[in-house]
Formats: C-alpha cells, sequence, structure tokens
C-alpha cells in the first residue's frame, strides 16, 4: 500500500536510509510489516515489531537468516528490554501510533545511550494545489489502482481497505516540525529533520542522549 501511495519511490528512500546500519548494531524496526525494509537492514540483530500477528508471519516466511527476531507488540509499550537496541527505525509507520509521544518515550527507553531513531515519513503538504493533489490521489487515484491490481476475493478480506485509514492518518499529522520538537522535549539531542523528494517525505532522526 505504501509502495503506492509514494508513487513507487518507497524502496529508493529505504534503501538509502538502510545505509546508516552497522554490522555490529541491534536494530529495531517498529511497523515492520511485511518485512520491506527489515530485509535491507545488514546488522548483527534485526528486531521485527508489529502489532499484526499475520504481517509477521509473512515477514518470517520472506526474510531468511539467524539474526531476525520477531516480535508481536505496539510502540506505546515494547516488549523489549531498555538500553538494548542501537538504532530504531519507524518506516512510514509513525503516522499510525495511537500515543506518538508515548512510543518516543518508549522508543528513548529501549535505545542505548548514544542509539539513533531514524522516522522515515510522508510529509503532508501545507494547503494549496499540492494539498489538494495529494488529497484528490489518496481519495480517488489509490483505491483504483488498488482495485485494478489486488483481486476482489483478497479485498473482501480487508475489512475497511487499508488506503482509508492510511488517509485518516495522513490528514491528522502533525507538521514535522512539531515532531522534531517532540524528540527533543523527550531528552534527544543532535535532531535533525531533511524533506526528501521535493518535500513529499522526510527523514526525522534523533540521538538518544548519553547518561552523565
Amino acid at each position: 500500500m505504501n509502495l503506492v501511495n509514494t508513487f513507487g519511490r518507497l524502496p529508493f528512500w529505504r534503501k538509502r536510509l538502510a545505509r546508516v546500519v552497522r554490522r555490529q548494531d541491534v536494530v529495531l524496526e517498529i511497523g515492520s510489516g511485511p518485512g520491506g525494509f527489515a530485509r535491507l537492514v545488514h546488522a548483527r540483530k534485526v528486531v521485527c515489531l508489529d502489532p499484526s500477528r499475520t504481517m509477521l508471519a509473512f515477514a518470517a516466511g520472506r526474510l531468511a537468516g539467524n539474526g531476525y527476531r520477531f516480535l508481536s507488540g505496539i510502540a506505546e509499550q515494547m516488549p523489549v528490554r531498555g538500553g538494548t537496541v542501537d538504532k530504531v527505525f519507524c518506516s512510514f509507520s509513525f503516522r499510525d501510533f495511537l500515543d506518538q509521544p508515548a512510543s518516543v518515550r518508549e522508543i528513548a527507553r529501549v535505545l542505548r545511550p548514544g542509539g539513533e531513531l531514524h522516522i522515515l515519513e510522508a510529509a503532508p503538504p501545507p494547503a494549496g494545489l499540492r494539498h489538494a493533489f495529494m488529497k484528490s490521489w489518496l481519495t480517488f487515484g489509490v483505491p483504483a489502482i488498488v482495485g485494478a491490481l489486488v483481486p476482489a476475493k483478497v479485498r473482501r478480506t480487508w475489512g475497511e481497505p487499508p488506503f482509508r485509514a492510511f488517509s485518516r492518518s495522513y490528514e491528522a499529522m502533525e507538521p514535522p516540525e512539531a515532531y522534531a520538537v517532540l524528540l527533543e522535549r523527550s531528552g534527544f539531542s543532535d535532531v535533525r529533520l531533511r524533506y526528501l523528494s521535493m518535500r513529499a517525505v522526510f527523514h526525522l532522526q534523533g540521538v538518544r542522549a548519553r547518561t552523565t
């Protein structure tokens, strides 16, 4: 779904983001879904966290190797020991967190001092032509493409189509600058916000403060 929503650019952004990982890292991806980002990560250990057991089972089937671990859970209350993770990634999942401030605090808990948080997410455009275009794309373009590509018998199993949830969470997002402030207030340092692809996507990163 995110591939359609991003006009096919998602793999490029994810590959670029995965380059920050070191071989010796312990990595946690929150909202890992079917494993699209996790399979690009080469680290000592990769923990995939998702609330959907179906998604986790699918990811486990496509990710080979002993370095992967799959956990069912949500960002606000993760079954992960504190101070054990080098890098946390939220790749097009941050907008779906039920309580973003609580999630950021929980991320700070599981990160080692000096560990990094990386958020890759769609950037809601300000009011204007681009906002109107994106709203039309999500309302009409994405459903049309999904209807053409996904068999009807599969769509009938969805309940609510996932693109409707994306549209709601996208519309509810704060400006990325507000999330940068949230990280700073939650104990992260060296907070950096960068826009990609003509401000369609943002990459927000911060470092878990070291203890003194």
